[in-house]
Order: structure tokens, then sequence, then C-alpha cells
């Protein structure tokens, strides 16, 4: 009876940490997302800014 117990605390504690670790993966990939996410919308920033640099140095020419 206890051994199996045992296997019955084993295999659910297995798959718990199995969710965990996708947990964790998917949580990665969340930040990793987010952190292109973040530096796509700086880079695209700085470019509308140039671009509006551009067109005003244009019109003052």
């Amino acid at each position: 009876m206890a051994a199996i117990i045992a296997a019955v605390v084993s295999f659910l504690s297995y798959r718990l940490s199995k969710q965990k670790t996708k947990h964790d993966e998917a949580m990665d990939l969340y930040d990793k997302v987010s952190a292109d996410n973040d530096r796509l919308r700086k880079e695209n920033d700085d470019l509308r800014k140039r671009i509006e640099e551009l067109k005003n140095a244009k019109m003052d020419q």
C-alpha cells in the first residue's frame, strides 16, 4: 500500500514539475518577446524622429 501511495506522489510531483517547466519556458519566451517589442518600439521612435528631422531640414532649404 505504501509503495502505491509513494508512486502516486512521485507521479504527481513529476507532472507538477513538468507543468512548472513549461510555464517557465513560456514566461522566458514572453520576456524575450517583450524585450524585442520594446527594442523595436525604440527603433521605430528613433526612425520617426530622424525622418522628421530630415523633413524639417529639407523645408529649411
